[in-house]
């Protein structure tokens, strides 16, 4: 039994030396590519070495039983061998387990985390124990300041004398970064996207542990402490990695990167800077290096991933306009548009035009519902930013089935989908036409609407301009948007929680913005192309439903519009009957109004006739026995398309008939007077 038990132990001391080589040999070889400071940590794993030592202790240990083997011990002997040739089975199967732990990347990732969280906390403790000193010395030489009055100076000077207490997170991100690459680069884009996730838990780390010692970078004033090194060198590898990936044309890993640098926008939206006016200056920074890196990958003919980049920007403006300052997504909205215009040189990314105004329709639409008071310049950019797009993209050729002007200028532009901004803006004011008068956000929301009007129908008239002189059809979308809009503002103006000051501006704005269709160019060829999207019959629905709001005075201007459109359009042979509409149409609205609206309108038809650019007479004549049959038929039933004709058979027959052929009398006055 003595041999026995010597030859056992013997041979586990060999089996342990066997198994211990071969298992951190397997183990090195696959972790060898790794950056050299993990390959050393992982290598020297406490608790694998710890297995094989007791593997090695529990086998000496039944060798060594040998000399105790006596008749009377040797139950205790053979019992004792027998627990000792179990656990050490059970180390062999331990450490087996310890090492496939160790070579998988995503345990290896986790490590790395772990590890770099506990020394960034040990710097956390180290620094409130030395609070107490630094405070005193602090409390002798340091001057008062609003700005800085709630900044952690004692932890700020404990982290300038001790500089080298991020070099251990450095180090994990440049580790985890080496992950992410090398992994990409064999094509398992499921562990570089872990070890990016790694990248962006590091750095929440990080601002945990710095706490109240970051500095924005203010205007004007340069204050050393606003550089931070640690986000400057992470943000510095993703632009890196991002280079990487374009050149070897690997999508995967081109928008991991792109939404690894987004998600670290949200993460420094975090800083504390110990001051609510102060701007959220990394965050930017990260919002910078994303934006330039989505330009980047313009000229390489990869629409997905400008399509998830613009995506991601148009987010990380939201994060920023819900935690930062109106202004500070004006560069944002800058990139979307410039990275939009694209779409205006390579049919490949016309998406990419789409996707680009959407996300500018989306924060026109924040800011309008944000509660900060200050979007004026913000929306405004927003506003030249979308116009610059589709001015440009109005210079692509139209398809003549489905407009792809209209198509990819919908998200902003249609009146039809109800996922427009329009429809939107529809949504909001109902909200906002149900508020109470004392409602503070509903107010916000009115003072939103009106700095977004404000100068609207400058872009808007450009944009319609535009769009006729393309012959688009995006010039339907145009002029039905500008008639929502108006409707829109003139609804806003008419909420119980709207001001007077308020009030008026709408109003202003809407009288402006409905102005924009007599800018129409006066020849037949234009003229003919707008009726085509029944321009007059528009003008008459705003005119009643500026009426049906009670703004009368509204109603009476785009009355005067549709006087002059209808005198416009009418001295042209077009096809479409724009005197014979327009007259039908005006005579129906000046009786619902009154007969002083009535009188008034007799008046100006006069003057129109009378005066230079008038219908030539064979026009006048046409159109004069046309109304007269139509004042012969008033009682004819039918199911109307158009609002004029159920203007005309809603009203006064009584009074209707003779106004008509007064109308028609005065279109044949000259030819009765020779």
């Amino acid at each position: 039994m003595r041999s026995l038990i010597l030859n056992t132990g013997s041979a586990l001391i060999g089996a342990a030396a066997i198994v211990t080589s071969l298992v951190l040999f397997a183990m090195q070889v696959n972790i060898e590519r790794m950056p050299h400071g993990l390959f050393r940590r992982l290598s020297a794993d406490p608790k694998l070495l710890g297995s094989f030592a007791l593997a090695f202790l529990l086998a000496i240990g039944v060798a060594t039983l040998s000399t105790f083997v006596d008749q009377a011990r040797l139950a205790h002997v053979m019992l004792a061998v027998f627990w000792a040739i179990v656990f050490i089975l059970i180390s062999f199967m331990y450490a087996y387990r310890r090492a496939l732990v160790l070579i998988n990347p995503l345990r290896q990732l986790r490590i790395l985390i772990h590890d770099t969280r506990k020394e960034l906390r040990t710097w956390t403790r180290r620094a409130q124990r030395a609070m107490p000193l630094l405070e005193r010395e602090e409390a002798v030489g340091a001057t008062s300041s609003l700005t800085d009055s709630t900044h952690d100076l004692a932890r700020t000077t404990f982290f300038q004398v001790n500089s080298q207490w991020t070099d251990g997170a450095k180090r994990a991100i440049r580790h985890a970064m080496s992950f992410a690459r090398r992994y990409a680069e064999q094509g398992d884009h499921e562990v570089s996207g872990a070890a990016l996730n790694a990248v962006i838990g590091i750095n929440a780390a990080y601002i945990e542990s710095k706490g109240k010692t970051f500095y924005a970078n203010t205007p004007f004033v340069d204050n050393p402490f606003s550089s931070d090194s640690f986000i400057n060198d992470t943000l510095e590898h993703l632009r890196q990695n991002l280079q990487s990936g374009i050149a070897r044309r690997d999508e995967q890993q081109v928008e991991q990167t792109l939404q690894t640098m987004a998600a670290l926008v949200r993460v420094y939206l975090g800083i504390d800077y110990s001051s609510r006016y102060a701007p959220k200056s990394h965050a930017q920074l990260a919002a910078g290096y994303l934006a330039s890196s989505v330009q980047a990958v313009v000229p390489h003919d990869m629409a997905d991933v400008l399509l998830e980049g613009q995506r991601l920007m148009g987010q990380s403006a939201q994060y920023i306009l819900t935690h930062g300052k109106p202004d500070d997504i004006t560069a944002l909205s800058e990139k979307i548009a410039f990275i939009a215009c694209t779409g205006c040189a390579k049919k490949e990314y016309h998406p990419v035009t789409m996707e680009g105004i959407s996300q500018l329709a989306n924060l026109t639409f924040d800011l309008i519902r944000s509660r900060s008071h200050g979007i004026h310049f913000a929306v405004g950019e927003v506003r030249r930013d979308i116009a610059l797009v589709a001015k440009l993209f109005l210079k692509v050729p139209d398809t003549p089935l489905s407009s792809s002007h209209s198509t990819f200028l919908g998200p902003y532009y249609s009146s039809t989908s109800t996922q427009s901004l329009r429809a939107r803006l529809t949504s909001l004011v109902n909200a906002i036409l149900e508020a109470e008068p004392d409602n503070e956000d509903a107010k916000s929301v009115i003072q939103n609407i009106e700095r977004w009007a404000e100068g609207l129908y400058q872009t808007e008239k450009e944009l319609l301009l535009a769009a006729i002189q393309a012959k688009s059809h995006f010039t339907f979308d145009m002029i039905h948007w500008i008639t929502g809009v108006t409707e829109i503002l003139l609804a806003v103006s008419n909420a119980p929680a709207c001001d007077h000051h308020s009030q008026n501006k709408l109003q202003e704005h809407a009288r402006w913005l409905i102005a924009i269709l007599t800018w129409i160019p006066d020849d037949k060829d234009t003229i003919s192309f707008v009726e085509n999207y029944q321009m007059t019959e528009t003008l008459f629905e705003a005119a009643l439903g500026a009426r049906s709001r009670g703004y009368d005075d509204i109603a009476k201007g785009i009355r005067k519009n549709l006087m002059s459109w209808t005198f416009k359009g009418g001295k042209y042979q077009t096809g479409w009957n724009i005197l014979e509409k327009g007259l039908c149409g005006l005579a129906a609205f000046a009786l619902l109004v009154g007969d002083e609206e009535a009188s008034e309108m007799r008046t100006e038809v006069g003057t129109r006739l009378s005066g230079e650019g008038a219908p030539e007479q064979e026009i006048r004549d046409r159109t004069a026995r046309a109304i007269l049959e139509r004042a012969g038929n008033l009682y004819r039933q039918g199911h109307w398309s158009s609002q004029i004709e159920v203007a005309v058979d809603k009203a006064d027959h009584q009074k209707l008939r003779p106004l008509l052929e007064e109308i028609a009398g005065m279109l044949m006055g000259r030819s009765r007077s020779s």
